[in-house]
């Protein structure tokens, strides 16, 4: 993908997410698929990626510790949403406050890192707008990490 980190940033990225992604919660994401192939681990590690480079190109000066948890954990809903027939319909709409439940009940959150999870789905949740710089980016984030593993997938599905 286009976002791509120097070393430096890269490592200073994953020291924020020390004892976040390595957590034994976090790694139940790896479990569910989010888009195509693509875990739900891995498309918030990617959406992590692309929201610390945007405010790093962007000149954003988001607040970088905030800003990497939140994106980390905006999709913390532990579920398959693909076989949870109760769910899946509402997906969309239900799934970045159960995030934001699930991230509060394990992690010590900011109002700040809520406000990131619960508002990334904007605008199709309307009414959860984000709130900072913060909760922008990783909107805008999501956003191109979901549009680009959906492309990915179908292009694989075609060379078949």
């Amino acid at each position: 993908m286009l976002c791509k980190l120097t070393p430096e940033e890269e490592v200073r990225m994953h020291i924020l997410l020390k004892g976040i992604a390595d957590d034994p919660n976090a790694l139940e994401m790896q479990k569910f698929i989010q888009h195509g192939s693509v875990t739900t681990y891995e498309h918030c590690l990617r959406v992590t990626r692309i929201a610390f480079w945007l405010n790093i190109h962007l000149h954003a000066r988001a607040d970088e510790a905030s800003l990497v948890k939140g994106a980390f954990l905006h999709d913390f809903y532990l579920y398959d949403w693909h076989n949870c027939s109760n769910i899946t319909h509402w997906h969309g709409f239900k799934h970045a406050r159960i995030a934001r439940y699930n991230a509060e009940t394990v992690f010590k959150l900011t109002d700040k890192e809520k406000d990131i999870i619960q508002s990334h789905m904007w605008p199709l949740n309307p009414t959860d707008i984000p709130h900072s710089r913060e909760a922008a980016l990783v909107c805008m984030a999501d956003k191109m990490s979901s549009s680009y593993e959906t492309v990915l997938e179908r292009k694989a599905k075609r060379k078949k």
